[in-house]
């Protein structure tokens, strides 16, 4: 049986292609949202898609423009609107006309999104409390503190943001 490592074959002439620290962060990012889904799923939301995480994860709590969560995102405003139309669809979205902009929509969520929300935060944190027992509570915090330096310079330094598509004709 081949070993695999995020997805990918391990290859042990090129242990640089699965030993680096993106493709650790991509495994244990799999964990996450694999277990995150599970528990979604077993709180009764069972028509949540990881795709529709894409939405969730990127709305405001207030409301936001469905072109600024496509760039949150990184995926383009027409694949974002699909998405926001199934999510309004299940019902956890709702759609209105921005009073800045009659043009634009803004996305915000609908009673069944904010108790999805609910759910997803009480999620989040029995998946961390998981992890937390694979890694130990020491290593948890280590991990915890460099990934928000991490962040904070993510977030700080525009060089490093995150790559947007964009589809050119």
């Amino acid at each position: 049986m081949t070993q695999r490592s995020a997805g990918l074959d391990v290859d042990s002439n090129r242990s640089w292609r699965h030993d680096n620290v993106g493709r650790m962060l991509l495994g244990g990012w799999g964990y996450f949202e694999a277990a995150l889904m599970r528990k979604v799923h077993a709180a009764g939301f069972s028509m949540v898609r990881h795709v529709h995480f894409n939405v969730l994860r990127h709305l405001d709590f207030d409301g936001t423009r469905i072109v600024e969560l496509a760039a949150r995102a990184g995926i383009t405003k027409g694949s974002m609107g699909q998405i926001v139309r199934e999510c309004e669809l299940l019902g956890l979205v709702k759609l209105q006309v921005d009073p800045r902009d009659g043009r634009a929509k803004v996305v915000s969520f609908d009673k069944l999104g904010m108790e999805l929300m609910e759910v997803i935060r009480n999620a989040m944190i029995d998946v961390q409390n998981e992890m937390t027992e694979i890694t130990g509570a020491e290593d948890m915090a280590v991990m915890l503190r460099a990934l928000r330096l991490l962040r904070s310079r993510f977030t700080d330094d525009e060089s490093v943001q995150a790559p947007r598509i964009s589809v050119h004709r």
